[in-house]
Protein backbone atom coordinates (compact mmCIF):
# COMPACT_ATOMS: atom_id res chain seq x y z
CA UNK A 1 0.00 0.00 0.00
CA UNK A 2 2.73 2.79 1.02
CA UNK A 3 3.89 1.92 -2.57
CA UNK A 4 0.47 2.06 -4.28
CA UNK A 5 0.08 5.85 -1.89
CA UNK A 6 3.24 7.43 -3.19
CA UNK A 7 1.95 6.53 -7.04
CA UNK A 8 -0.80 8.21 -6.48
CA UNK A 9 0.12 11.29 -4.79
CA UNK A 10 2.87 11.81 -7.27
CA UNK A 11 0.38 11.53 -10.07
CA UNK A 12 -1.96 13.82 -8.77
CA UNK A 13 0.50 16.24 -8.10
CA UNK A 14 0.36 16.51 -4.81
CA UNK A 15 4.26 16.21 -3.98
CA UNK A 16 5.66 18.31 -6.17
CA UNK A 17 9.71 19.93 -7.15
CA UNK A 18 10.81 23.16 -8.16
CA UNK A 19 14.22 23.87 -8.48
CA UNK A 20 14.04 27.52 -9.98
CA UNK A 21 12.36 29.08 -7.13
CA UNK A 22 12.34 26.98 -3.66
CA UNK A 23 8.99 26.75 -1.73
CA UNK A 24 9.30 29.05 2.00
CA UNK A 25 7.89 26.96 5.08
CA UNK A 26 6.23 28.45 7.54
CA UNK A 27 9.36 27.78 9.89
CA UNK A 28 10.98 29.67 7.13
CA UNK A 29 13.17 26.65 5.73
CA UNK A 30 13.30 27.26 2.13
CA UNK A 31 12.66 23.77 0.56
CA UNK A 32 13.16 22.53 -3.32
CA UNK A 33 9.78 20.16 -2.59
CA UNK A 34 7.13 20.84 -1.65
CA UNK A 35 3.69 18.71 -0.98
CA UNK A 36 -0.01 19.90 -0.71
CA UNK A 37 -2.36 16.95 0.98
CA UNK A 38 -5.33 19.40 0.62
CA UNK A 39 -5.58 18.78 -2.83
CA UNK A 40 -6.35 14.68 -1.88
CA UNK A 41 -9.87 15.54 -1.12
CA UNK A 42 -10.67 16.22 -4.75
CA UNK A 43 -9.21 12.67 -5.71
CA UNK A 44 -12.02 9.81 -3.43
CA UNK A 45 -9.12 6.86 -5.04
CA UNK A 46 -6.22 8.85 -3.16
CA UNK A 47 -8.48 9.00 0.03
CA UNK A 48 -9.52 5.39 0.42
CA UNK A 49 -5.83 4.52 0.04
CA UNK A 50 -4.96 7.12 2.57
CA UNK A 51 -7.73 5.58 4.57
CA UNK A 52 -6.50 2.19 4.13
CA UNK A 53 -2.84 3.02 5.43
CA UNK A 54 -3.83 4.37 8.15
CA UNK A 55 -6.26 1.75 9.02
CA UNK A 56 -2.52 -0.58 8.74
CA UNK A 57 -0.78 1.53 11.04
CA UNK A 58 -3.08 1.28 13.96
CA UNK A 59 -3.70 -2.64 13.28
CA UNK A 60 -2.03 -3.22 16.72
CA UNK A 61 -3.36 0.38 18.60
CA UNK A 62 -6.75 0.56 20.27
CA UNK A 63 -8.16 3.76 19.31
CA UNK A 64 -11.17 5.26 21.00
CA UNK A 65 -11.40 8.52 19.79
CA UNK A 66 -10.00 10.04 15.88
CA UNK A 67 -9.08 13.96 16.03
CA UNK A 68 -7.86 15.91 13.16
CA UNK A 69 -5.31 18.55 13.09
CA UNK A 70 -6.64 22.12 11.44
CA UNK A 71 -7.09 22.01 8.51
CA UNK A 72 -5.39 19.60 6.74
CA UNK A 73 -6.05 16.78 9.24
CA UNK A 74 -9.33 16.92 9.43
CA UNK A 75 -10.96 15.46 5.96
CA UNK A 76 -9.06 12.06 6.58
CA UNK A 77 -10.03 12.15 10.35
CA UNK A 78 -13.62 12.11 9.65
CA UNK A 79 -13.10 9.33 6.73
CA UNK A 80 -11.31 6.85 9.32
CA UNK A 81 -13.17 7.52 12.15
CA UNK A 82 -16.24 6.84 10.24
CA UNK A 83 -15.01 3.46 8.19
CA UNK A 84 -13.62 1.89 11.91
CA UNK A 85 -17.21 3.32 13.68
CA UNK A 86 -15.41 5.51 16.18
CA UNK A 87 -16.11 9.44 17.13
CA UNK A 88 -14.32 12.33 15.28
CA UNK A 89 -13.34 15.65 16.31
CA UNK A 90 -10.68 18.38 15.40
CA UNK A 91 -8.44 21.22 17.33
CA UNK A 92 -9.37 24.28 16.24
CA UNK A 93 -6.89 25.83 14.04
CA UNK A 94 -4.27 28.18 15.83
CA UNK A 95 -4.86 26.20 19.34
CA UNK A 96 -7.10 29.05 19.63
CA UNK A 97 -10.39 28.63 21.92
CA UNK A 98 -13.27 30.48 20.27
CA UNK A 99 -14.63 33.22 22.18
CA UNK A 100 -18.11 32.84 21.78
CA UNK A 101 -20.23 29.76 22.85
CA UNK A 102 -18.75 26.98 24.05
CA UNK A 103 -15.54 28.57 24.35
CA UNK A 104 -14.23 24.84 23.09
CA UNK A 105 -10.57 24.15 21.56
CA UNK A 106 -11.10 20.65 21.26
CA UNK A 107 -14.16 20.42 18.63
CA UNK A 108 -16.57 17.52 18.29
CA UNK A 109 -15.71 14.78 20.37
CA UNK A 110 -14.68 14.48 23.89
CA UNK A 111 -11.15 12.89 24.71
CA UNK A 112 -11.04 12.56 28.32
CA UNK A 113 -9.84 9.20 29.55
CA UNK A 114 -9.88 7.46 25.73
CA UNK A 115 -7.04 6.75 23.29
CA UNK A 116 -6.51 9.43 20.76
CA UNK A 117 -5.27 9.09 16.85
CA UNK A 118 -3.82 12.45 16.11
CA UNK A 119 -4.29 13.02 12.43
CA UNK A 120 -2.03 15.76 10.10
CA UNK A 121 -1.43 15.75 6.72
CA UNK A 122 1.90 16.65 6.65
CA UNK A 123 4.85 16.99 9.27
CA UNK A 124 8.26 19.74 8.93
CA UNK A 125 9.56 20.74 11.97
CA UNK A 126 6.74 19.32 14.33
CA UNK A 127 5.62 22.05 15.97
CA UNK A 128 2.74 22.20 15.08
CA UNK A 129 1.07 18.38 15.76
CA UNK A 130 3.29 18.52 19.09
CA UNK A 131 1.57 21.31 20.32
CA UNK A 132 -1.98 19.88 19.15
CA UNK A 133 -0.75 16.63 21.07
CA UNK A 134 -0.19 18.42 23.96
CA UNK A 135 -3.87 20.03 24.44
CA UNK A 136 -4.96 16.39 24.15
CA UNK A 137 -3.20 15.37 26.81
CA UNK A 138 -4.50 18.50 28.89
CA UNK A 139 -7.57 17.54 27.71
CA UNK A 140 -7.21 14.15 29.51
CA UNK A 141 -6.30 11.79 26.84
CA UNK A 142 -4.89 8.59 28.51
CA UNK A 143 -2.87 7.71 25.08
CA UNK A 144 -2.04 9.51 22.33
CA UNK A 145 -0.99 8.01 19.15
CA UNK A 146 0.30 10.81 16.40
CA UNK A 147 0.15 9.92 13.00
CA UNK A 148 0.55 12.07 8.51
CA UNK A 149 0.16 11.25 6.10
CA UNK A 150 4.14 12.70 4.96
CA UNK A 151 6.58 13.66 7.01
CA UNK A 152 10.01 15.33 5.98
CA UNK A 153 11.86 13.19 8.66
CA UNK A 154 14.18 16.51 9.58
CA UNK A 155 16.61 16.08 12.34
CA UNK A 156 14.64 19.05 13.83
CA UNK A 157 11.12 17.36 13.98
CA UNK A 158 13.10 14.22 15.26
CA UNK A 159 14.38 16.20 18.32
CA UNK A 160 10.97 18.03 19.10
CA UNK A 161 9.14 14.98 19.12
CA UNK A 162 11.41 13.10 21.66
CA UNK A 163 11.70 16.05 24.13
CA UNK A 164 8.22 16.12 24.12
CA UNK A 165 7.27 12.31 24.75
CA UNK A 166 5.71 11.89 21.32
CA UNK A 167 6.33 8.94 18.40
CA UNK A 168 5.33 10.14 15.03
CA UNK A 169 3.94 7.63 12.72
CA UNK A 170 3.92 8.60 9.06
CA UNK A 171 2.59 6.93 6.36
CA UNK A 172 5.61 8.02 4.26
CA UNK A 173 8.52 10.21 4.27
CA UNK A 174 10.51 12.36 2.26
CA UNK A 175 13.40 9.23 1.84
CA UNK A 176 10.31 7.00 1.03
CA UNK A 177 9.45 9.06 -2.31
CA UNK A 178 13.39 9.57 -3.21
CA UNK A 179 13.80 6.77 -5.31
CA UNK A 180 10.30 7.29 -7.32
CA UNK A 181 12.02 11.35 -7.93
CA UNK A 182 15.30 10.40 -8.73
CA UNK A 183 13.64 8.53 -11.98
CA UNK A 184 12.06 11.80 -13.43
CA UNK A 185 14.39 14.65 -12.18
CA UNK A 186 17.82 15.41 -13.59
CA UNK A 187 20.97 14.05 -11.99
CA UNK A 188 21.58 17.93 -10.59
CA UNK A 189 17.99 18.34 -9.60
CA UNK A 190 18.13 14.98 -8.19
CA UNK A 191 21.44 15.86 -6.01
CA UNK A 192 20.04 19.10 -4.20
CA UNK A 193 16.96 17.27 -3.29
CA UNK A 194 19.53 14.48 -1.28
CA UNK A 195 21.12 17.56 0.00
CA UNK A 196 17.68 19.05 1.45
CA UNK A 197 17.24 16.22 2.95
CA UNK A 198 20.18 15.96 4.70
CA UNK A 199 20.11 19.47 5.87
CA UNK A 200 17.43 21.56 5.09
CA UNK A 201 17.98 24.46 7.20
CA UNK A 202 21.35 25.04 5.94
CA UNK A 203 20.24 24.07 2.27
CA UNK A 204 19.34 27.20 0.37
CA UNK A 205 22.00 29.04 1.84
CA UNK A 206 24.18 26.64 0.14
CA UNK A 207 22.45 26.94 -3.12
CA UNK A 208 20.91 30.41 -3.36
CA UNK A 209 22.71 31.68 -6.13
CA UNK A 210 21.08 28.83 -8.27
CA UNK A 211 17.97 30.56 -8.75
CA UNK A 212 16.86 33.48 -10.24
CA UNK A 213 15.92 36.00 -7.41
CA UNK A 214 16.24 39.55 -9.61
CA UNK A 215 17.73 42.01 -7.79
CA UNK A 216 18.29 40.08 -4.78
CA UNK A 217 20.24 37.35 -6.55
CA UNK A 218 22.60 40.57 -8.22
CA UNK A 219 22.85 41.87 -4.54
CA UNK A 220 23.80 37.77 -3.30
CA UNK A 221 26.51 37.78 -6.21
CA UNK A 222 27.94 40.98 -5.86
CA UNK A 223 28.42 40.10 -1.86
CA UNK A 224 30.36 36.99 -3.07
CA UNK A 225 32.38 38.41 -5.55
CA UNK A 226 33.73 41.52 -3.79
CA UNK A 227 32.93 39.84 -0.43
CA UNK A 228 32.01 42.91 0.60
CA UNK A 229 28.99 44.31 2.30
CA UNK A 230 29.90 48.08 1.38
CA UNK A 231 27.80 50.53 -0.26
CA UNK A 232 29.96 53.10 -1.68
CA UNK A 233 28.63 56.78 -2.13
CA UNK A 234 29.43 58.86 -4.72
CA UNK A 235 28.68 61.98 -3.72
CA UNK A 236 30.82 65.21 -5.46
CA UNK A 237 32.34 67.05 -3.00
CA UNK A 238 34.71 69.48 -5.39
CA UNK A 239 36.40 71.47 -2.49
CA UNK A 240 37.62 67.36 -1.76
CA UNK A 241 39.64 66.79 -4.94
CA UNK A 242 43.24 66.87 -4.99
CA UNK A 243 44.84 69.53 -6.89
CA UNK A 244 44.81 68.94 -10.45
CA UNK A 245 41.33 67.81 -10.07
CA UNK A 246 39.48 70.32 -8.07
CA UNK A 247 40.13 72.68 -11.07
CA UNK A 248 38.10 71.30 -13.38
CA UNK A 249 34.90 70.94 -11.68
CA UNK A 250 32.61 67.91 -11.99
CA UNK A 251 34.88 66.70 -14.92
CA UNK A 252 37.39 66.58 -12.08
CA UNK A 253 35.32 64.23 -10.01
CA UNK A 254 34.97 61.78 -12.92
CA UNK A 255 38.56 61.98 -13.24
CA UNK A 256 39.48 61.50 -9.98
CA UNK A 257 36.95 58.50 -9.76
CA UNK A 258 38.22 57.12 -12.86
CA UNK A 259 41.57 56.91 -11.84
CA UNK A 260 40.29 55.42 -8.39
CA UNK A 261 38.30 52.65 -9.74
CA UNK A 262 41.32 51.75 -11.96
CA UNK A 263 43.31 51.40 -8.47
CA UNK A 264 40.51 49.61 -6.92
CA UNK A 265 40.43 46.63 -9.58
CA UNK A 266 44.28 46.62 -10.14
CA UNK A 267 44.44 45.78 -5.99
CA UNK A 268 40.46 43.60 -5.84
CA UNK A 269 39.63 46.06 -3.29
CA UNK A 270 36.30 46.85 -4.16
CA UNK A 271 32.67 47.45 -2.67
CA UNK A 272 29.43 45.70 -3.32
CA UNK A 273 27.40 48.49 -4.62
CA UNK A 274 27.41 51.94 -5.69
CA UNK A 275 25.00 55.07 -4.62
CA UNK A 276 25.65 58.52 -6.63
CA UNK A 277 23.49 60.59 -4.62
CA UNK A 278 21.47 62.37 -7.80
CA UNK A 279 21.27 66.25 -6.57
CA UNK A 280 25.23 66.05 -6.02
CA UNK A 281 25.22 65.66 -9.83
CA UNK A 282 22.44 67.48 -11.23
CA UNK A 283 23.37 70.71 -9.42
CA UNK A 284 26.02 70.91 -12.03
CA UNK A 285 23.69 71.59 -14.94
CA UNK A 286 22.56 74.36 -16.18
CA UNK A 287 19.29 73.35 -17.84
CA UNK A 288 18.44 77.21 -18.68
CA UNK A 289 21.55 77.78 -20.79
CA UNK A 290 21.29 73.68 -22.07
CA UNK A 291 24.80 73.03 -20.05
CA UNK A 292 24.69 68.81 -18.86
CA UNK A 293 27.55 68.46 -16.99
CA UNK A 294 26.29 66.79 -14.33
CA UNK A 295 24.49 64.65 -15.96
CA UNK A 296 27.25 63.61 -18.21
CA UNK A 297 29.90 63.50 -15.77
CA UNK A 298 27.06 60.75 -13.91
CA UNK A 299 26.19 59.27 -17.31
CA UNK A 300 30.05 58.80 -18.10
CA UNK A 301 30.69 57.24 -14.58
CA UNK A 302 28.11 54.88 -14.73
CA UNK A 303 29.24 53.50 -18.11
CA UNK A 304 32.83 53.16 -16.36
CA UNK A 305 31.51 51.81 -13.57
CA UNK A 306 29.37 49.08 -15.38
CA UNK A 307 32.69 48.55 -17.39
CA UNK A 308 34.93 47.78 -14.80
CA UNK A 309 32.93 46.18 -12.29
CA UNK A 310 29.77 44.28 -14.29
CA UNK A 311 28.50 42.58 -11.49
CA UNK A 312 28.26 45.09 -8.91
CA UNK A 313 24.96 47.20 -8.79
CA UNK A 314 24.21 50.90 -8.95
CA UNK A 315 21.54 52.74 -6.79
CA UNK A 316 21.02 56.06 -7.78
CA UNK A 317 19.45 57.63 -4.23
CA UNK A 318 17.31 60.24 -5.46
CA UNK A 319 14.19 59.38 -2.63
CA UNK A 320 11.45 59.97 -5.22
CA UNK A 321 7.94 59.28 -4.58
CA UNK A 322 4.38 61.23 -5.47
CA UNK A 323 1.17 60.55 -6.39
CA UNK A 324 0.82 57.30 -8.55
CA UNK A 325 1.51 58.51 -11.93
CA UNK A 326 4.28 61.17 -11.03
CA UNK A 327 5.69 58.23 -9.22
CA UNK A 328 5.61 55.98 -12.46
CA UNK A 329 7.53 59.13 -14.43
CA UNK A 330 9.95 58.98 -11.75
CA UNK A 331 10.42 55.04 -12.08
CA UNK A 332 11.39 55.34 -15.92
CA UNK A 333 13.35 57.78 -15.45
CA UNK A 334 15.57 56.21 -13.27
CA UNK A 335 15.41 52.63 -14.22
CA UNK A 336 14.96 52.67 -18.10
CA UNK A 337 16.16 56.59 -18.49
CA UNK A 338 19.60 56.26 -15.87
CA UNK A 339 19.80 52.34 -16.00
CA UNK A 340 20.29 52.17 -12.82
CA UNK A 341 19.48 48.35 -10.86
CA UNK A 342 18.58 50.23 -8.05
CA UNK A 343 16.81 53.51 -5.87
CA UNK A 344 15.98 54.80 -2.61
CA UNK A 345 11.72 55.80 -3.41
CA UNK A 346 9.97 57.62 -0.55
CA UNK A 347 7.19 55.14 1.34
CA UNK A 348 5.13 57.57 3.61
CA UNK A 349 2.21 58.28 0.63
CA UNK A 350 1.82 54.73 0.97
CA UNK A 351 1.12 51.87 -1.60
CA UNK A 352 -0.10 53.94 -4.45
CA UNK A 353 3.45 55.90 -4.29
CA UNK A 354 5.41 52.73 -4.13
CA UNK A 355 3.57 50.43 -6.72
CA UNK A 356 5.52 52.08 -10.16
CA UNK A 357 8.64 51.38 -8.59
CA UNK A 358 7.87 48.16 -6.99
CA UNK A 359 6.53 46.98 -10.71
CA UNK A 360 9.89 47.25 -11.65
CA UNK A 361 10.93 44.68 -9.12
CA UNK A 362 10.45 40.98 -10.38
CA UNK A 363 12.57 38.15 -11.99
CA UNK A 364 12.41 39.69 -15.87
CA UNK A 365 13.64 43.99 -14.52
CA UNK A 366 15.55 42.84 -12.25
CA UNK A 367 15.13 46.17 -10.11
CA UNK A 368 15.82 47.21 -6.56
CA UNK A 369 13.43 49.84 -4.81
CA UNK A 370 14.90 50.67 -1.15
CA UNK A 371 11.72 52.16 0.74
CA UNK A 372 12.30 54.91 3.35
CA UNK A 373 12.11 53.31 6.38
CA UNK A 374 13.87 54.43 9.60
CA UNK A 375 16.30 57.66 7.98
CA UNK A 376 20.08 59.15 10.04
CA UNK A 377 18.73 62.69 10.02
CA UNK A 378 18.07 64.38 13.54
CA UNK A 379 14.07 65.17 11.81
CA UNK A 380 13.02 61.48 11.41
CA UNK A 381 12.03 62.41 15.68
CA UNK A 382 9.19 64.31 14.13
CA UNK A 383 7.13 61.85 12.60
CA UNK A 384 9.23 57.99 12.71
CA UNK A 385 9.89 57.82 15.82
CA UNK A 386 6.79 59.36 17.32
CA UNK A 387 4.62 56.49 19.12
CA UNK A 388 1.18 55.04 17.33
CA UNK A 389 -2.18 54.46 19.93
CA UNK A 390 -1.15 50.55 20.05
CA UNK A 391 2.57 51.26 20.96
CA UNK A 392 4.45 50.56 18.08
CA UNK A 393 6.60 53.34 16.18
CA UNK A 394 5.46 54.74 13.17
CA UNK A 395 8.96 53.27 11.78
CA UNK A 396 7.67 49.94 12.37
CA UNK A 397 4.43 50.25 10.83
CA UNK A 398 6.52 51.76 7.89
CA UNK A 399 8.92 48.13 7.79
CA UNK A 400 5.55 46.18 8.05
CA UNK A 401 3.79 48.16 4.72
CA UNK A 402 7.09 47.44 3.18
CA UNK A 403 7.03 43.50 4.19
CA UNK A 404 3.67 43.48 3.01
CA UNK A 405 4.19 45.50 -0.23
CA UNK A 406 7.40 43.42 -0.84
CA UNK A 407 5.24 39.57 -1.53
CA UNK A 408 5.65 38.27 -5.34
CA UNK A 409 8.03 41.48 -5.49
CA UNK A 410 11.65 40.36 -5.33
CA UNK A 411 14.16 43.49 -4.51
CA UNK A 412 11.82 45.52 -2.64
CA UNK A 413 14.36 46.88 -0.05
CA UNK A 414 14.44 49.07 3.33
CA UNK A 415 16.51 52.30 4.36
CA UNK A 416 17.14 51.63 7.88
CA UNK A 417 19.47 54.10 9.87
CA UNK A 418 22.74 52.43 11.28
CA UNK A 419 23.28 55.26 13.76
CA UNK A 420 20.32 53.99 15.87
CA UNK A 421 21.35 50.70 17.00
CA UNK A 422 18.21 49.95 19.32
CA UNK A 423 16.31 50.72 15.88
CA UNK A 424 18.22 48.99 13.74
CA UNK A 425 17.83 45.79 16.29
CA UNK A 426 14.43 45.53 15.83
CA UNK A 427 14.19 46.57 12.32
CA UNK A 428 16.18 43.60 12.15
CA UNK A 429 14.16 41.05 13.57
CA UNK A 430 11.36 42.21 11.78
CA UNK A 431 12.98 41.71 8.49
CA UNK A 432 15.10 38.58 9.14
CA UNK A 433 13.99 36.07 6.45
CA UNK A 434 11.72 38.19 4.68
CA UNK A 435 14.21 38.57 1.44
CA UNK A 436 14.16 42.27 2.20
CA UNK A 437 17.53 43.97 1.39
CA UNK A 438 18.93 46.75 3.57
CA UNK A 439 20.41 49.83 2.32
CA UNK A 440 21.90 51.56 6.35
CA UNK A 441 23.21 54.68 6.07
CA UNK A 442 24.68 56.78 8.83
CA UNK A 443 27.91 54.96 9.25
CA UNK A 444 31.31 57.03 9.71
CA UNK A 445 32.80 59.80 11.63
CA UNK A 446 29.78 62.35 10.40
CA UNK A 447 26.55 60.38 11.12
CA UNK A 448 28.56 57.95 14.58
CA UNK A 449 27.49 54.51 13.01
CA UNK A 450 29.96 51.92 13.25
CA UNK A 451 30.05 49.39 9.80
CA UNK A 452 31.24 46.49 12.80
CA UNK A 453 28.51 47.05 15.32
CA UNK A 454 25.84 47.45 12.20
CA UNK A 455 26.69 43.62 11.21
CA UNK A 456 27.27 42.42 14.48
CA UNK A 457 23.39 43.45 15.29
CA UNK A 458 22.23 42.10 12.01
CA UNK A 459 23.85 38.89 12.61
CA UNK A 460 22.29 38.66 16.36
CA UNK A 461 18.99 38.62 14.97
CA UNK A 462 19.30 36.02 11.98
CA UNK A 463 19.24 38.88 9.06
CA UNK A 464 20.78 37.59 6.09
CA UNK A 465 24.33 39.10 5.61
CA UNK A 466 24.68 39.58 1.77
CA UNK A 467 21.44 41.69 1.65
CA UNK A 468 23.18 43.87 3.61
CA UNK A 469 24.64 47.58 2.14
CA UNK A 470 25.88 49.68 4.61
CA UNK A 471 26.32 52.61 3.02
CA UNK A 472 29.47 55.30 3.49
CA UNK A 473 29.79 58.28 1.27
CA UNK A 474 32.82 61.41 2.51
CA UNK A 475 33.78 58.87 4.98
CA UNK A 476 35.45 56.28 2.38
CA UNK A 477 35.33 59.33 -1.14
CA UNK A 478 37.01 62.05 0.91
CA UNK A 479 37.89 60.86 4.83
CA UNK A 480 40.87 63.11 4.37
CA UNK A 481 39.19 66.41 4.05
CA UNK A 482 38.88 69.38 6.29
CA UNK A 483 37.76 72.89 5.43
CA UNK A 484 40.16 75.37 4.94
CA UNK A 485 43.06 72.62 4.92
CA UNK A 486 44.98 71.29 1.28
CA UNK A 487 44.11 68.12 0.37
CA UNK A 488 46.65 65.25 -0.05
CA UNK A 489 48.14 64.67 -3.80
CA UNK A 490 46.57 62.40 -5.64
CA UNK A 491 48.10 59.00 -5.10
CA UNK A 492 48.29 59.25 -1.60
CA UNK A 493 44.10 60.22 -1.60
CA UNK A 494 43.63 56.96 -4.14
CA UNK A 495 45.85 54.89 -1.37
CA UNK A 496 43.53 56.05 1.68
CA UNK A 497 40.32 55.40 -0.13
CA UNK A 498 41.37 51.49 -0.70
CA UNK A 499 42.84 51.50 2.32
CA UNK A 500 39.78 52.69 4.10
CA UNK A 501 37.97 50.45 2.04
CA UNK A 502 39.85 47.36 2.53
CA UNK A 503 39.68 47.64 6.59
CA UNK A 504 35.46 48.44 6.24
CA UNK A 505 35.44 45.07 4.32
CA UNK A 506 37.14 43.30 6.86
CA UNK A 507 35.70 44.64 9.87
CA UNK A 508 32.30 44.00 8.27
CA UNK A 509 33.84 40.10 7.10
CA UNK A 510 35.00 39.22 10.99
CA UNK A 511 31.86 41.17 12.16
Amino acid sequence: MKEKLIEFVLKYGIIKTDFRKPITFKSGIQSPIYCNFRECSSHLDLMEIIRHCFEEILTNATPEVIIGVATGGISHATLLASELGLPSGYIRPGSQAKDYGLKNLIEGAEVSGKNAVLIEDLVSTGGSVINNAEILKKAGATEITICSIFSYEMERSKKEFAEAGFVLWPLITVNDVLPFLKKTLSENDYASLEDWTRDPEGWFGRHKLEFDFGFLTELRQSAQETKSNICMGLDPVLDALPEGYKEHGIIGFQKFLSDLFAEMKAKKILPAMFKPNLPWWLRHDDPRDFNYLGSSALADTMDMIKNLFQSIPINIDCKSGDIGTSSGNWAEYIYDKWMANAMTVHSYMGSDSVNPFLAYCNNEKKRGAYLLVKTTNKGAIDLQMRKMVDGRFVYEVSAENVISWAKGKPGTGAVTAGNSPAELAILGKIFAGKDIPLLIPGVGKAQGGDAGEVIAILNETGYEKELIRINLSSGLTHPWYKIGEPNPPINECVDIVIETLRKLNEQVLLA
